[in-house]
């Protein structure tokens, strides 16, 4: 194997590292948006509307 496919056989896998990361990325930040969702959702759930807590 050459020098110049070896470098392409790299740069091939940078690219394909590259777009995997932003895909993971991508997805972990869609569920830290969800999992923040469920937690407000379930917090709501806790005290109803129109009641007040003083400490």
């Amino acid at each position: 194997m050459n020098f110049v496919a070896g470098f392409e056989f790299l740069f091939l896998l940078m690219i394909i590292g590259t777009i995997n990361y932003i895909f993971m990325l991508k997805r972990y930040k869609h569920d830290m948006k969800k999992k923040k969702f469920t937690q407000f959702k379930k917090i709501a759930r806790l005290y109803p509307r129109g009641t007040f807590i003083s400490t």
